[in-house]
């Protein structure tokens, strides 16, 4: 297929994860689900869960990615031409992750949108993790390099300033009709009303069996004990993350491990720059 590549910077600067010609050239449909978080909100967690939705029980896959592709991640494999003449294949309801801010997802307007959010801190100390459990091969097939301490890591977190940018981004939009917005810590906290929440925006009907099924596919224990299916979103043919490095903790509050009181201050000050009262009431970020 041929593709529009006069495309103007609201998509993005191309990158290992990022691919702007992807996103301009993609068709939204009205029945496309797509999962949008910052780094480490959740997301992974939200692919199964939305997967699991769809088709409960359903686990015959080698990565997630497979049944709930990464949109706008460039492939080594494909081409951006192969990647959305596959994306024209696939049935609907399409279900699709992205990291991308609300003016860079496309059919932002039509499409069905899942946020989830999660307190900076817990992401911050998560993402940081996440690097260092990455092989080296990996780190360097995303062009990111393992730092030397955690205030390295720190500083290079606060100037790239995804979370920031992302929520600033979508808070605007929390209340459209085609917009659900859930917080990790909820979704940790009571699951099944979470699953009730996105079954109701979808206006999709379950049975309790299915449901029952539903949450033991979904749960931290089962995706660790097959985190081979959760980790390699890069690369199918090898692992990216050490053993066990994927799935780690998934816990609320595991920031306390790491963050100090000055780490926390600076993210309380960036988000009081750039976020509204309401929003920093929202994540607890009031100081």
């Amino acid at each position: 297929m041929m593709i529009k590549t006069d495309i103007d910077d609201t998509w993005g600067q191309a990158s290992p994860l990022h691919d702007p010609l992807c996103l301009a050239n993609f068709k939204p449909r009205p029945s496309d689900i797509l999962i949008t978080t910052a780094p480490k909100a959740g997301t992974t967690w939200m692919q199964q869960i939305l997967h699991q939705l769809h088709r409960p029980g359903h686990s015959h896959f080698n990565s997630i990615d497979e049944v709930v592709p990464w949109l706008e991640r460039p492939r080594t494999n494909s081409s951006t031409e192969q990647r959305l003449a596959y994306y024209e294949t696939l049935t609907d309801p399409r279900i699709f992750k992205t990291h991308c801010t609300y003016p860079q997802t496309p059919g932002s307007n039509i499409v069905r949108l899942i946020l989830s959010s999660r307190d900076p801190r817990d992401c911050c100390v998560s993402f940081y993790h996440h690097i260092m459990n990455m092989t080296d091969e990996a780190r360097a097939q995303v062009n990111i390099t393992a730092p030397s301490s955690f205030d390295e890591y720190f500083d290079r977190w606060m100037k790239f300033g995804s979370w920031f940018r992302n929520i600033a981004s979508w808070w605007p939009h929390k209340n459209d009709s085609n917009v659900l917005w859930l917080r990790y810590e909820d979704m940790k906290r009571d699951l099944p009303d979470s699953l009730n929440c996105i079954l109701n925006f979808l206006e999709w009907q379950r049975t309790p069996q299915e449901i029952e099924t539903i949450l033991h596919y979904s749960s931290f224990e089962w995706m660790k004990a097959h985190s081979d299916k959760f980790s390699n979103q890069l690369n199918h043919q090898k692992p990216s993350f050490k053993p066990n490095g994927f799935i780690r903790k998934g816990k609320v509050g595991d920031y306390k491990t790491l963050l100090k009181s000055e780490h926390e201050a600076a993210i309380f000050d960036k988000a009081a720059a750039i976020l509204p009262a309401d929003c920093l009431v929202f994540f607890g970020l009031k100081k």
